[in-house]
């Protein structure tokens, strides 16, 4: 698994036009996410790469492949301290919102059970880590969810 951290933002236009013309901001934000809840910014921590591969199998549903790393948004101009900033339009994002609508919510756990069986054959699974992921997927879905509703972008950032 990845050792990159993922962090999902979802951008107002004015709120992705200061970081359009102020990248050095999105590093403030990124860095304040320890010490304030940041509202619209989810950190899927190294889960990001876990969910991916069972949401979307690394990108092979285009839609659901774009949900955690935003693959075909564009990139936006930041700082090198990144290894990918990239947005995702509005249209996008509601795309996503609604074929994640479509993910039942038990896939999240099943998949997750049988990457561990085949990563980790006859150890018990860590059902604390497990719970982690589902609760983290749940945000994910609702933040799309939420916006989608308000017709903003999402940025995706590796750190």
């Amino acid at each position: 698994m990845s050792t990159s951290h993922g962090i999902l933002i979802a951008l107002s236009s004015k709120r992705l036009a200061l970081l359009e013309s102020e990248p050095e901001t999105l590093e403030d934000v990124i860095e304040a996410r320890h010490e304030d809840e940041i509202p619209g910014l989810v950190d899927m921590a190294t889960h990001w790469e876990t969910l991916d591969m069972i949401v979307s199998g690394r990108g092979r549903d285009p839609i659901l492949g774009d949900a955690f790393l935003a693959r075909s948004g564009k990139p936006l101009s930041v700082d090198t301290a990144f290894e990918q900033a990239l947005v995702l339009g509005p249209a996008r994002v509601a795309e996503i919102a609604t074929k994640l609508a479509e993910v039942p919510e038990k896939i999240v756990r099943e998949r997750y059970a049988q990457l561990h069986e085949a990563k980790s054959p006859g150890k018990p699974l860590n059902a604390k880590l497990a719970a982690e992921v589902e609760e983290l997927y749940a945000t994910v879905v609702d933040l799309y969810n939420d916006a989608a509703k308000q017709k903003q972008s999402m940025l995706a950032v590796l750190i």
